[in-house]
């Protein structure tokens, strides 16, 4: 991050406390693998009250530092507006209203009395994996204290555990902040700058402001996602673990999030529509993620479909293999954002 950055924004308590918080769950989720463990060779449950404590714990966590993140954003739309000189006004406006004439969605016109501020989503760069893992932890829970297979529960936060895992050593939040967002700004706060650099800067950074940084859609569209990619785990576990033992009460929970996790993805689905003509324009639809998405959802659809049939001979093991295969296919889904170039690709 350039210096004249590290002055507006509070980065080095955002970090170190974040990383605090994160080394704290890596430790809890450390100690619930243990007793997860043992449970998986034990008749009989043991550490149950530990294992429950230790999990409202974890849980309690990442709700707290989902809130730190939070705090962090509103730093940012207090201390980082997109302020121009005032002899820049009218050439900006001019140009906004020429781009405005070709373009079916138009750019606001600059207010100096309301300069256009960042209204960062909460789940961008490595931070929707802190809120994907989060809604998971949030459901691992709610299951936890509904069932009362030891066996079932360690499946559940051994995952989790792998989870937090992934967090802290490849995907952490609080580490390096958003390193996209502030590379790409970082030019603007920079000193020395001509009123040209200043101008093109402005018409660089304005559009994804607002069809990107700030696009209501924004609010909706990945959120709804990842709560489905949480219902999504929850299924798959239920599935493989169903695929070892016939539990009534295992797969009526497993059944219950996935068609949480299917209303989930279709509206999500749904609301992406509007945002992808919106920021894109009508050439959209052969993007990889979009096509691998509709691949997901109708491998989900056949899942719910054949739920129906459970009770009929062999269909029990065929439901659980299409609710792995429904995990299977939204690993793939996400994965398509790395290695296939489109609309989704994470640069």
């Amino acid at each position: 991050m350039h210096s004249e950055l590290q002055f507006l924004i509070p980065l080095a308590t955002f970090s170190k406390g974040g990383n605090v918080l994160l080394s704290i769950l890596l430790i809890l989720s450390a100690m619930v693998a243990l007793s997860c463990a043992v449970n998986l060779y034990s008749r009989k449950p043991v550490w149950q009250k530990f294992t429950t404590g230790t999990i409202i714990a974890v849980t309690l966590l990442f709700i707290g530092g989902f809130l730190w993140i939070c705090w962090f954003h509103w730093q940012i739309y207090l201390n980082l507006p997109l302020e121009i000189p005032e002899n820049l006004i009218d050439w900006v406006n001019r140009q906004l209203e020429n781009m405005n004439r070709s373009s079916a969605y138009g750019l606001p016109l600059y207010d100096p009395e309301y300069p256009p501020r960042y209204k960062i989503p909460l789940w961008i760069e490595n931070e929707k994996y802190y809120f994907w893992f989060m809604c998971y932890a949030i459901m691992a829970l709610l299951v936890h204290l509904r069932l009362q297979s030891h066996r079932f529960r360690a499946f559940l936060h051994l995952f989790l555990a792998v989870q937090i895992a992934i967090l802290y050593l490849l995907a952490n939040p609080f580490s390096k902040p958003l390193p996209q967002f502030f590379n790409e700004i970082g030019p603007w706060y920079a000193s020395g700058q001509s009123i040209m650099d200043t101008a093109g800067n402005f018409m660089r950074l304005y559009p994804k402001m607002i069809f990107y940084y700030n696009a209501e859609y924004m609010w909706f569209h990945p959120p709804l996602l990842f709560i489905s990619y949480g219902s999504i785990t929850i299924t798959f576990i239920a599935s493989v673990f169903m695929l070892f033992k016939r539990d009534i009460l295992i797969e009526k929970i497993g059944y219950g999030y996935a068609k949480l996790g299917f209303f989930m993805l279709t509206l999500g689905m749904l609301l992406g529509y509007p945002w992808a003509l919106k920021a894109w324009g009508p050439n959209w639809w052969w993007d990889p993620k979009i096509c691998s998405s509709l691949m997901m959802w109708a491998v989900f659809s056949t899942y719910l479909h054949t739920r129906l049939y459970a009770n009929k001979k062999s269909m029990w093991y065929f439901t659980s293999i299409l609710g792995i295969i429904c995990f299977l296919a939204m690993i793939f889904t996400f994965l398509t954002s790395f290695y296939f170039p489109g609309e989704h690709t994470f640069q």
